[in-house]
């Protein structure tokens, strides 16, 4: 092992010694200076690439370069000027500085992009770096042709690259200097390469092979040129061009278009052309946040340059209308605008902050960041054997405070913002704001660790401060991201910041979820500022969220909580109540639901989970001190409990659960359940959600392997049915009490009691209706119905036909079941007709879900 190293140490020290000569080296001219075989010199080269020590340039052959310190700012003139040239666009000014200082002329390039990315600008840039490095003579050509221009005249353009003499052609009156002659010495840029001719292509790689070609004409002697070539494309070079022309051009340079750039390098690049415009007319810029968000989303077809029109037309017609030396730009000053509000928010709290640019300020932007002290930071954690928590802290906080004052970065201003509106008004963490600058100065260096330094912390902080994390974690998730491994960087380094301001030793999580674009986060702010610090979890639903949304985006929360002890879930209105049983299989631990959120509430709630109140006594003084609806307690079997769910609405079963709940006082609670999730409870044979309740309560027969006691509501009118409720709350009410409570459900389940729950259609119209549709039942099944059957329907499908009129409880949420089997399909299509004059009559749809209630309804009694 020894032996290998010691010759892999060979190869970097030989390598280190030829750079000091030429940029970059083949394999084999290494191997010939270390008397190496070229496959032994390959093989270290190989594993110091691996290990991070070299870089290679692709081609044929291959080049190589030590991976050294990063280019000074010196060296890289002209290319500082280049927007991202410490960022994205690094890697490339590295490849043209190795293809400009290669000995012997240099190595051919071609640069490689869509329409209106910079490459001619990039050309350009190269060509003025040659000059200043001294690779070419300061006064040398450099010269450009578009070949597009003469791409349906091959014969023009071979005369205006290779020249021609007298009598060449028609015309050729005198001798005439190609551009080979005239870039002798500097560099020829062809542009739109893909459109020279396969002919031209095979002269050019001719000449680049012996810098000797012929003019036009010339039969006898050969002229001599040094020309290092740039050539500039759309296309795919390998589809494009001849593999005999490609295999000349060894150093291949891609641009991305705009819209790839990172978001920093896009806000730089919009800033520099409004500058530039300031500067031009001489007036100073408000760009409003709309269109700073309208452009930083644009994926424009041609790219930087359609972004630099869009810029001057807007400029231009905000300098028509104004009357005083500063011009504001809104976005009716660009055509075509089509944004949605979320494009407004790329970069969180965007809207609240414009873009000042001053026609005073130098024209190009500043590019070098400053190191400073996040230099030092890096190298000390880096050499951190282990991670202490205090020590990483104490770090920080060192650094915090010599941090620099604000910059009037427009990116500092939207971090700023979304640090005070996420970490410390949502989560409470006031004097988080001591962090805020180092971190944007760590975010715009897109400060990294090494890989193994980088994955240990993460596992640290997850050991040590899962919760601060988590609130990091939400900063993170609205700041866009510049680089995505700086960004994960960044998520353990504020957790470590904010550990010292949040109890890692609360086990319990609650979650908030509210419609409307902001009422649960305002209520979290409220709650975790209250309090001191971050206790509550937030979760908006715009209005137009359907529940299938609101549960995916509950699962992805609960996901990165720890639910062992416990989860708090506190909705705002019953349509969220079966949110419960949707996420329960991403816990483990219990489950508190509590329906109507208020701030009051969530507050009570947060304070018990500051005070460690364990999770069954929590749970219990939910029940007994919110004066609404705790619409199922899953996971806990302290309190006895009676649930009752109704086929006709949440309406019924609430009636119900008022009527026993009158008479049971606390002793019991009656807990409402929709019926589609008792369904699914039954089809699960769930018997452990249910280990306190005493009975279920349905409009409808359950199967008798549901293992809970269950009773059909109508079944109370036989002697078994009452019995079977009086056995049940012997323990809780004596015999006058039961008396009472047993007459006043009589009168709920007569026909007079369901008229007495009809808000708005006429009682004996509505019976006399339902009489008819029963009678058609009747007669198509040909059987008759007892008299608590006929008392259901009466209840259900008058309450029905209530409910789709006025769209009160509407299920529209729900899937619409299709029938099963024929006997199903036949129920459908039977009740499609006998119900065909009470749609007409009121206007509703009885759709596939509500034939579904009425079969469950129907199919026992008719045997189906």
């Amino acid at each position: 092992m020894a032996t290998n190293d010691t010759a892999q140490e060979r190869v970097r020290k030989a390598l280190e010694k030829v750079m000091t000569e030429q940029a970059a080296v083949t394999t084999g001219e290494l191997a010939q200076s270390l008397e190496l075989s070229r496959s032994v010199t390959s093989h270290y080269l190989s594993q110091l690439l691996k290990a991070g020590e070299v870089k290679k340039i692709v081609g044929r052959p291959v080049r190589w370069y030590l991976d050294q310190q990063p280019i000074s700012v010196a060296k890289m003139r002209p290319f500082q000027n280049l927007v991202g040239a410490t960022g994205s666009q690094k890697a490339l000014i590295e490849k043209c500085l190795a293809a400009v200082n290669y000995p012997a002329g240099g190595l051919n390039m071609v640069i490689t992009g869509n329409s209106g990315v910079g490459k001619t600008f990039l050309a350009q840039m190269i060509g003025q770096y040659a000059r200043e490095s001294g690779a070419i003579d300061t006064e040398a050509p450099f010269k450009v042709l578009n070949c597009a221009d003469y791409a349906n005249n091959p014969e023009l353009l071979s005369s205006i690259l290779f020249g021609y003499v007298k009598g060449a052609f028609t015309g050729a009156q005198q001798d005439k200097a190609g551009l080979l002659a005239e870039a002798d010495g500097g560099y020829l840029f062809l542009d739109e390469i893909h459109r020279l001719s396969g002919e031209n292509q095979e002269k050019l790689f001719t000449f680049m092979d012996t810098g000797h070609f012929r003019p036009i004409g010339e039969n006898q002697h050969d002229v001599a040129a040094k020309v290092r070539f740039i050539f500039a494309t759309t296309e795919d070079p390998k589809t494009a061009l001849l593999d005999t022309f490609t295999r000349r051009v060894p150093v291949s340079i891609h641009i991305e278009t705009y819209a790839e750039r990172p978001l920093d390098e896009r806000l730089e690049l919009i800033t520099t052309l409004f500058r530039q415009e300031s500067k031009r007319l001489q007036r100073s810029l408000e760009v409003m946040p709309e269109v700073a968000a309208y452009l930083l989303n644009l994926n424009p077809e041609g790219n930087i340059g359609t972004l630099k029109n869009r810029i001057k037309v807007a400029c231009a017609r905000a300098y028509n209308r104004a009357t005083t030396m500063g011009l504001q730009l809104t976005l009716a000053d660009f055509d075509d605008v089509k944004l949605a509000r979320s494009d407004f928010e790329t970069l969180g709290v965007l809207s609240q902050t414009p873009l000042e640019v001053d026609f005073r300020q130098p024209l190009l932007p500043n590019q070098q960041m400053q190191q400073s002290f996040s230099t030092a930071l890096v190298e000390i954690m880096a050499s951190n054997a282990e991670f202490s928590l205090s020590q990483v802290r104490n770090l920080l906080q060192s650094y915090a405070l010599m941090q620099p004052r604000a910059t009037n970065s427009y990116l500092h201003a939207v971090h700023a913002d979304l640090f005070k509106k996420i970490v410390e008004q949502q989560f409470g963490l006031k004097n988080g704001h001591s962090y805020e600058l180092l971190l944007f100065d760590l975010y715009q260096q897109k400060i990294v660790l090494p890989a193994e330094k980088a994955v240990q912390l993460s596992q640290f902080v997850d050991g040590h401060c899962a919760r601060a994390k988590h609130v990091a974690a939400n900063f993170y998730k609205h700041l866009p991201i510049l680089e995505p491994t700086s960004h994960k960087l960044l998520v353990s380094l504020l957790a470590i910041g904010l550990s010292d301001m949040v109890d890692e030793s609360i086990s319990m999580h609650c979650l908030m979820v509210a419609h409307g674009s902001a009422t649960a986060t305002s209520i979290q702010a409220v709650v975790n500022q209250l309090c001191g610090t971050y206790l509550v979890d937030a979760l908006d639903m715009p209005i137009e969220t359907s529940v299938n949304d609101i549960i995916e985006q509950s699962r992805q929360a609960i996901a990165s909580f720890d639910t062992t002890n416990g989860f708090v879930l506190i909705i705002d209105m019953g349509s969220l109540g079966q949110l419960y049983r949707q996420i329960k299989s991403k816990l483990t631990g219990d489950l508190l639901v509590i329906n109507n959120l208020t701030t009051v509430t969530a507050l009570d709630t947060a304070l018990k989970i500051q005070q460690k109140m364990p999770f069954n006594q929590l749970a219990e003084h939910a029940s007994a001190d919110y004066q609404i609806s705790t619409q199922y307690f899953e996971g806990f079997s302290q309190q006895p409990n009676i649930v009752i769910s109704c086929m006709s609405g949440l309406g019924i079963s609430e009636q119900l659960r008022d009527i026993l709940q009158t008479y049971l006082s606390q002793q019991v609670s009656v807990i409402t359940m929709d019926f589609s999730t008792l369904q699914q409870s039954v089809a699960e044979n769930d018997v452990a959600a249910f280990d306190a309740t005493l009975l279920v309560i349905t409009t409808t027969n359950l199967p008798d392997k549901f293992a809970i006691k269950h009773l059909n509501i109508y079944d109370l009118l036989d002697p078994q049915g009452q019995v079977l409720l009086n056995t049940i709350l012997t323990p809780y009410l004596d015999a006058k009490t039961f008396d009472q409570l047993y007459n006043q459900l009589v009168r709920f389940l007569s026909v007079e009691g369901v008229t007495e729950r009809l808000s708005f259609l006429n009682p004996n119209i509505i019976i006399q209706e339902v009489e008819t549709v029963i009678l058609k039942f009747e007669n198509y099944y040909q059987v008759k119905f007892a008299g608590k059957i006929k008392l259901n329907l009466y209840m259900h499908i008058s309450l029905m036909v209530e409910r789709l009129m006025t769209g009160l409880e509407s299920q529209r949420s729900y899937s619409m079941p299709v029938p099963t089997d024929s006997k199903q399909q036949t129920f459908y299509e039977v009740a499609h007709g006998i119900f065909k004059p009470i749609e007409l009559k009121y206007h509703i749809t009885i759709d596939g879900y509500e034939l579904s209630l009425l079969y469950e309804l129907f199919k026992a009694a008719l045997t189906l």
